[in-house]
């Protein structure tokens, strides 16, 4: 009788924690719908700019900003795609930048004895890639139109959420080999195919959903339903890599969560890791295969 009572507390404990994370999800899942109601408006830019601004916060925070030799290699790379650009996309964007680079020095020449270039590199970095992968976001409405633009962010999120919902409860079920034991413990092989193949078969009906809501708005919008089938597994896989990605960081720098701001969740990281990879594939390749038309 008193064991059963002693675990008692345990049960309680773990059904209140999941309580929390349905509640917090919930709540995250109206704010989400209010953002997507106001999709075609200035409403989504500050949205997407809050995300960027406490994702790179909590990021720079959970690393304190070290040093990897390795990143090197990544800074050669980058140094060598960014001219392969075209001078258009970069004309009103790299006087931003410049401006941003000559801070980050001038704060270096004056706290040099407390800083390292390591530090200032690892903020450049962060400071600049997520909010570019986030913005992406925002250039799914601007270059395909608020409709076609909000399919696209709905299969963003289908991709990084339903796999990883699909991942747990498949992993639970039938994960016997770790996917990646130093980095993830609880994720599986298994759970990770369950997961993505959850996610694939659940986008049909969600899609089949956002056309026939289009159409009663009366916007004509046709979801590519082969090309969906086809390319939904890469998002999903991309996702997958963007969750172990910022995982390694927590890792390394001994962090738990990056942050509070969403209880039983974590930080704005936590939540959106996955969709931080997502974004920047289904833009790629929806240049070249569209996924919806009108």
């Amino acid at each position: 009788m008193f064991l059963s009572k002693a675990a008692n507390p345990d049960k309680e404990g773990l059904n209140n924690t999941m309580k929390t994370r349905i509640i917090s999800a919930m709540v995250g899942l109206v704010i989400l719908a209010v953002v997507l109601i106001f999709f075609d408006t200035l409403l989504l830019n500050a949205v997407v700019a809050f995300i960027s601004l406490i994702a790179v916060h909590e990021l720079l925070k959970a690393t304190g900003i070290t040093r990897h030799p390795a990143l090197t290699a990544v800074g050669i790379s980058l140094a060598a795609a960014i001219p392969m650009a075209q001078l258009g996309v970069f004309q009103r964007f790299l006087p931003v930048v410049f401006l941003f680079v000559i801070s980050l020095f001038l704060i270096l020449f004056r706290q040099h004895a407390l800083i390292t270039i390591q530090q200032v590199a690892m903020t450049f970095f962060f400071s600049m890639i997520i909010p570019l992968f986030f913005v992406c976001i925002v250039f799914f409405r601007d270059h395909y139109g608020p409709q076609q633009g909000l399919f696209y962010v709905l299969i963003s999120l289908c991709a990084a959420w339903l796999c990883d919902s699909g991942a747990y409860f498949v992993g639970r079920a039938f994960g016997k080999h770790k996917l990646a034991p130093q980095i993830s413990p609880k994720k599986t092989i298994e759970g990770s195919v369950g997961g993505a193949l959850v996610a694939t078969l659940l986008v049909f009906p969600v899609s089949l959903g956002f056309q026939w809501g289009m159409a009663k708005l009366g916007y004509n919008v046709t979801v590519n339903f082969l090309a969906l089938g086809i390319t939904f597994p890469l998002f999903c896989i991309a996702g997958m890599v963007g969750d172990l990605s910022l995982s390694v960081i927590k890792r390394q720098f001994n962090v738990k969560d990056y942050g509070k701001i969403m209880p039983g969740h974590g930080g704005i990281l936590d939540r959106f890791d996955s969709v931080l990879f997502v974004l920047p594939l289904v833009y790629t390749v929806c240049g070249y295969w569209p996924l919806v038309s009108m």
